[in-house]
């Protein structure tokens, strides 16, 4: 008996996840389309511009705008596809184009200040009440930026995931078998434990006043400024601890010593929803960091090119971005064979 409450918790778990995305993806089209519209037709300004720091960088607000109103729409005609029309062929056509075009808002769209919302909100929430170090040195128009970033970034994957949905209604038992990456679990973990660590160490460094990889200028004029460095830098040992939980038995299974929840099977919508999240962030990110060597932008970046430690690590970002969505599937197709 208490099996079969454990898979019909896993059942309700899982259909909560996949109803909630078809709306998620709707409001993004919904929202941004008709902003992007609105500032073609001169009423409002450009709901969304990309800097230096974006996959888009090179484009002007006025494009980007035409870019999301195109995405937008043509996410509303595959919401209408896959509801007037119910053949197998139509569903397997529409999922697969939600896939690409949520990779695309999430990964493109999206840029580098999706990422820093997530890393920076503990020290916001912290500034609202004025306490922690450098908690004056936060810019707040920039945090409603990345606000917008991480929107687009959690948009696109509701996307991807009411796709990944309508394939798996064309499968025998209406679901996909996952069980194929369950032995890609152990190295896509170990290199999304490594990468953010390496990025870790070097912002601890400057916050205990170690010029790692910058010189001392550099570290000096960051003043206070290197607590923000400080903060990212928690979220991405606090990210690599939990990113380990998914090839450990505690990822799995509550602590025995936890209340009330203690011994119960961990709901794999917990591990998977903030994991595909961070590493489509983490991917888009990386994304842009590698478009401003490309495009001789780096110079953008406080040290520029001379001080490594200030951008190096960031380069690696989408093989961390990469590795974390592996090592979630893996999770996910380990999960589900174990239930049968």
């Amino acid at each position: 008996m208490s099996a079969l409450m454990e898979r019909t918790e896993r059942t309700q778990q899982r259909s909560v996840v996949l109803r909630a995305a078809p709306w998620v993806a709707g409001a993004w089209a919904l929202v941004f389309g008709a902003l992007a519209g609105l500032a073609l037709l001169g009423r409002a300004p450009d709901p969304w511009v990309p800097d230096a720091a974006s996959p888009l960088g090179a484009l002007s607000g006025t494009q980007m705008s035409w870019v999301i109103a195109v995405l937008a729409l043509l996410a509303l005609v595959a919401g209408v596809a896959v509801a007037k029309v119910r053949t197998p062929r139509t569903t397997r056509a529409t999922g697969w184009l939600l896939i690409v075009l949520g990779l695309v808002v999430a990964v493109v769209v999206s840029d580098v200040r999706a990422l820093m919302f997530l890393g920076y909100l503990p020290q916001v929430l912290l500034a609202m009440f004025g306490l922690g170090p450098g908690a004056g040195q936060l810019e707040w128009g920039l945090f409603v930026d990345s606000g917008v970033a991480l929107a687009h970034a959690a948009g696109g994957l509701a996307m991807v995931v009411a796709g990944v949905s309508l394939l798996g209604q064309t499968e025998p038992g209406g679901r996909l078998d996952w069980g194929r990456w369950a032995r890609w679990g152990r190295p896509a973990v170990a290199v999304a434990v490594v990468v953010p660590l390496l990025y870790a160490v070097t912002r601890i460094a400057w916050a205990l006043d170690i010029p790692l990889g910058i010189s001392g200028e550099m570290l000096e004029d960051l003043g206070e400024g290197r607590w923000a460095g400080f903060g990212l830098a928690a979220f991405a040992v606090v990210g690599a601890v939990l990113t380990w939980g998914l090839v450990a038995r505690w990822g799995e299974v509550f602590w025995s010593w936890v209340p009330r929840i203690g011994g119960r099977p961990v709901p794999v919508a917990m591990a998977l929803v903030p994991g595909i999240l961070v590493a489509g962030t983490v991917t888009s990110a990386g994304i842009s960091f590698w478009r401003m060597a490309i495009a001789d932008d780096l110079w953008t970046v406080p040290g520029a090119t001379s001080d490594w430690g200030a951008w190096a690590p960031e380069m690696l970002w989408p093989l961390w971005g990469v590795a974390l969505a592996v090592a979630c599937l893996a999770y996910l197709g380990r999960r589900t064979a174990a239930r049968g």
